[in-house]
């Protein structure tokens, strides 16, 4: 295969990345939603940090342009991020996962409303193919009232406006990216967010800190340094020479890697209606590739 290693660090990376919302729920109880957001953010931006530093930018960063790397920050760890913590606080690892991962179909509709970029007939039936399997895997779920979470209904919820919310944020991204990089945009928002969360948090009264046990240590340092920083600096390195359509064609694996650990971490129950869901998600995320492909076909 071309380009064999770009496409196993997309592929890494992803797998990392489907580890997010189990890791955040083995913390419940021990580090708050917004404890969790904040730490993970501010040590994976400083991971990046001497990257993004050596980094050459198209254009000097003014004051204007740090002041939309911190909006973009607000956008993404204070609001996106957060909601999915919260999210997986309230209710099912696997369920916010799955929800989330639709993301990238997220994309594709803010960037035609915001980029007036044209949907595809194939995105158009990604998009409502994939709002029928959260409808599938909401309507299907038979732990509603469970006592087992503290509010499943109100963390399906938090999982759509986080998913919406990551997709403008991935497309509001687009313009400081290509103006001062990938590595060097990333680093800047993540580390502006967390500092921003955290003096929220001391505004509201959070907790700031955590128990510094060894598995709280552990899984706060693997979110931090290894899902935030490392495996951005790999997808980063895989779309240098597969792009960005190229290292994101693997984040169909996601749900089903988020869903087999929450079922063999967490204990949570893996139902025929759940994975009829999965499919129903990763047959949407892979219809508009499927669709570009066959009019390439047909066209040659």
């Amino acid at each position: 295969m071309k380009h064999w290693r770009s496409h196993l660090f997309a592929l890494i990376t992803i797998a990392i990345w489907a580890t997010l919302e189990v890791s955040g729920k083995l913390l419940d109880g021990s580090v708050s939603p917004y404890g969790i957001t904040a730490w993970r953010f501010l040590i994976g931006g400083l991971v990046l940090l001497p990257f993004a530093l050596k980094t050459k930018t198209d254009e000097r960063v003014n004051i204007r342009g740090f002041v939309e790397l911190v909006g973009l920050g607000v956008l993404n760890v204070c609001f996106s991020m957060l909601i999915l913590h919260l999210s997986v606080y309230y209710g099912k690892a696997s369920l916010s996962a799955v929800i989330l991962s639709i993301n990238p179909l997220f994309v594709m509709l803010f960037a035609a409303i915001i980029l007036k970029e044209k949907m595809s007939l194939g995105q158009i039936l990604g998009l409502v193919l994939a709002l029928v399997g959260i409808l599938v895997l909401v309507l299907a779920e038979v732990e509603m009232d469970s006592e087992k979470y503290h509010n499943l209904p109100l963390g399906i919820a938090l999982a759509v406006v986080a998913a919406l919310g990551f997709g403008l944020y991935t497309v509001l991204t687009k313009r400081a990216v290509q103006r001062f990089g990938n590595i060097f945009a990333n680093s800047i928002s993540f580390i502006s967010g967390a500092v921003i969360l955290f003096l929220y948090m001391m505004f509201r009264g959070h907790d700031l800190g955590f128990a510094p046990t060894l598995p709280n240590l552990m899984l706060m340092g693997y979110l931090g340094i290894i899902l935030t920083g490392v495996a951005y600096l790999l997808y980063f390195e895989a779309m240098k020479e597969i792009g960005a359509a190229g290292a994101s064609m693997y984040f169909f694996l996601k749900p089903i890697i988020s869903t087999i650990l929450a079922w063999v971490l967490l204990n949570e129950a893996l139902r025929g209606s759940q994975i009829a869901a999965v499919v129903l998600i990763v047959a949407a995320m892979n219809l508009p590739l499927l669709y570009r492909l066959i009019i390439l076909k047909n066209r040659s």
